[in-house]
């Protein structure tokens, strides 16, 4: 082997005559050998061989100059790229803000407005309250200006009374009876008695009858006064009672209005403790003030870990009945257990499934329990007794998902072999099974109108059929990562989506149509539950349950729950709020189950 005397890479002497590398003539003579050239030749050669040791040393530096440049020219471009990424973040982020800009905008408007109703409705208010005592006021004036004449009147029959009275006094002081008694012996003595005589005697029974006729009536017409008196003085007392109690009721609303008032200041106040106390004293007032100024106060913000429940494995599921009174957690220790959801008293362990528990469902009418497991099977528990009613099998990979129909009288359930299935539960009978989804079906939600049924998938889509006839009516692709819960609010408009890709998505469940995106959360989106009062909760791998407005599609409160009482941190794996948005519960990989809520 020889080397090329410009660039040195080795050749095969008489095989080549060309060096491969940098081009040179190897058939060339090499100056260091001299041989017979002559003086002339020798210097050319040299010349010749000097130059191209030049021009390959030139060409080295510019190809390395080249890849200097060209790693400069990659450096820049990766410097141009993070700085686009930035812009795109940074506009990502305004475009969010502005979002936010706009909703607390639109929040004080509708705030503006309450506080106009509110104003309006208490003018209202005082405007008939004075009306009603100037009413009370007239008609007690009326009722003064009758007794003072039933009072005139009676001073008159009294009168009256007197001057009879003095007349028959001055008949004579024997009496009435005795005087008639007289005149009676005195007419029988007097068998011829004189003209004059006989007729001033008639006279004076003819007087005498009259006045005792007289005297009748107006003790009759007395009586009748004095009943007439007696019925306005107890009208004149149930008027004053009544308007005691309305000065008093209205004492009491004002002194009550005024309280409410000084509450909703210290609900603002920087005492956290304060806040608990008037938040709490505000739950007892049925005011109409204090109901909108404890709407407005979400009482999120004073949630704390009220009890910490066990399994000894993770736990995958959780579940609230219908009325709130109980709680049901599945778990990988293959176990279910029921527990008071106030106390979180132990109830009782459900035994039998050969895998992890990890899909659970209740019942409208809160007496069936139905689990899902990853020995593919469906369970069917009665709550009350803890009896194992009847096992489905159809599935043929983990059930994920069940969930009733309104009626309670049909199950679904969805599972990793991508298949939804639907179940009669009278006859343990399979109605049908749905196809569509490329993966494993991850969580159902079925319509309280029993008629819509949504899927959500780990090929990233949700499918929403009408459950009556099979029909697949939309198909959401909004997501960009595993949609691993849905769930649909009570009055059966809106579907609420979580997903891998960090958001909770809100869609219109008639039209497919995408209303709001949720981007809080900095990693994947667990669960998402709806409670009757119109709250969302969501539960995310980065320890966070996040607590939304479902009409404003707005934030109120962040809880972050990855840390328990000991500092230690634990992945939420499932979580569920209550009926009455009072509790959320959450169930963590180490096995442990949290129950949330405002402490007494």
């Amino acid at each position: 082997m020889s080397e090329c005397p410009v660039c040195g890479s080795e050749y095969i002497a008489g095989e080549d005559t060309l060096c491969q590398t940098c081009g040179w003539d190897l058939r060339s003579v090499d100056p260091s050998e001299g041989g017979s050239l002559s003086e002339a030749s020798l210097a050319k050669e040299q010349a010749k061989l000097f130059w191209a040791r030049k021009m390959w040393e030139r060409v080295n530096e510019k190809d390395s100059s080249i890849k200097g440049l060209e790693w400069k020219l990659a450096d820049i471009e990766r410097q141009i790229s993070k700085v686009w990424g930035r812009f795109e973040h940074a506009t990502k982020e305004r475009t969010i803000l502005q979002e936010r800009v706009d909703s607390v905008l639109s929040g004080m408007e509708e705030d503006r407005f309450d506080r106009y109703q509110i104003k309006k409705y208490f003018t209202e208010e005082r405007n008939l309250r004075q009306m009603t005592q100037k009413q009370v006021e007239q008609k007690l004036n009326q009722l003064f200006s009758q007794l003072q004449q039933v009072n005139q009147e009676r001073g008159l029959l009294q009168e009256q009374i007197g001057q009879v009275q003095a007349r028959l006094d001055g008949l004579g002081d024997e009496g009435l009876p005795e005087m008639l008694a007289k005149l009676s012996r005195e007419i029988e003595q007097l068998t011829q008695p004189s003209g004059g005589d006989g007729l001033a005697i008639r006279e004076l029974q003819g007087q005498l009858e009259e006045s005792q006729q007289e005297r009748a009536l107006l003790i009759e017409q007395l009586d009748r006064e004095r009943e007439r008196v007696s019925s306005l003085q107890a009208e004149i007392e149930q008027l004053k009672d009544s308007l005691h109690q309305s000065q008093s009721t209205s004492s009491e609303s004002r002194f009550e209005s005024e309280m409410v008032d000084a509450l909703i200041c210290a609900m603002a106040d920087s005492s956290e403790a304060v806040q608990r106390m008037a938040y709490a004293l505000l739950k007892r007032s049925h005011s109409e003030k204090a109901k909108m100024a404890l709407e407005e106060y979400q009482p999120y913000r004073f949630f704390r870990c009220l009890h910490v429940l066990e399994h000894e494995k993770a736990v995958r599921a959780v579940a609230i009945d219908p009325h709130g009174h109980f709680l049901v957690t599945g778990s990988n220790d293959r176990t279910i257990k029921l527990w008071e959801l106030n106390t979180g008293k132990p109830i009782k362990t459900l035994s039998g499934h050969a895998g992890s528990a990890i899909a659970l469902a209740i019942s409208p009418n809160g007496e069936l329990l139905a689990s899902g497991s990853g020995d593919n099977t469906i369970k069917l528990w009665h709550i009350a007794t803890g009896k194992l009613m009847f096992t489905l099998r159809g599935h043929t990979g983990w059930v994920n998902t069940v969930t009733f129909t309104p009626k309670g009288n049909t199950l679904a359930s969805g599972g990793a072999d991508k298949m939804i299935k639907l179940w009669n539960l009278n006859t343990q009978e399979l109605l049908g099974t749905f196809y569509g989804h490329a993966s494993a079906v991850r969580s159902l939600a079925i319509s309280p109108q029993g008629n819509m049924l949504a899927s959500g998938s780990n090929d990233n889509m949700i499918k929403i059929r009408n459950l009556l006839t099979g029909e697949l009516l939309h198909t959401l692709t909004e997501h960009t990562g595993s949609v691993s819960s849905v769930e649909i609010s009570d009055d059966g408009n809106i579907l609420a989506s979580g997903s891998n890709d960090t958001t909770v998505r809100l869609w219109n469940l008639g039209t497919g149509k995408l209303l709001h995106t949720l981007s809080d959360h900095t990693s994947a989106v667990m669960s998402v539950s709806i409670s009757q009062n119109r709250t969302i909760a969501s539960s995310s791998d980065d320890g966070k349950i996040k607590i939304w407005n479902l009409d404003k599609a707005t934030p109120i409160h962040t809880i972050s729950a990855n840390k328990n009482m000991s500092g230690y941190d634990s992945y939420i794996l499932c979580s569920t709020i209550s009926p009455e948005g009072d509790k959320i519960v959450t169930g963590s990989d180490d096995g442990k189950i949290r129950i949330w809520g405002v402490s007494d």
